[in-house]
């Protein structure tokens, strides 16, 4: 039987067994709260062929084991993760929920899918100075 793909707007705490193929259009890591020298999480921006876009982390414990399959622009089919509310400000995308990796999630490279390199939106300057946006998300200037 052939593998069922989700796309990310289908994405929820109660959906179970999803599986997912997408482009890591941003990945960074921030420090670790106890020691500002060391890697505390991963972050990263998904983007799946429908142009929608999620956030995902891959926390301190778990970073040896999924640093060397993620990189940013990379084609990646990720199954076995687990789902959580995305709340606070300054959030990369703006879905409800974010990915989190586990000991179990599985990542693997993709053949090759119609998925943007950056997935941006773009707002204008002076929208940007008028602070007309919401500043639950994280807005740039290109």
């Amino acid at each position: 039987m052939a593998q069922e793909y989700n796309f990310i707007e289908e994405i929820t705490p109660l959906k179970e067994n999803v599986t997912i193929k997408i482009r890591i259009i941003r990945l960074w890591k921030s420090p670790s709260f106890d020691n500002p020298n060391e890697d505390g999480s991963i972050e990263m921006a998904f983007l799946d062929e429908k142009g929608s876009k999620i956030q995902a982390s891959v926390k301190k414990t778990l970073i040896r084991r999924f640093a060397n399959v993620l990189e940013e622009g990379q084609l990646r089919i990720i199954a076995n993760f687990g789902v959580g509310q995305s709340i606070g400000n300054y959030r990369p995308t703006q879905h409800p929920y974010k990915i989190n990796f586990f000991f179990t999630t599985l990542v693997q490279a993709c053949d090759y899918l119609p998925i943007s390199l950056h997935g941006f939106n773009l707002v204008s300057f002076d929208d940007i100075l008028s602070k007309k946006l919401d500043d639950k998300y994280l807005v740039g200037m290109f």
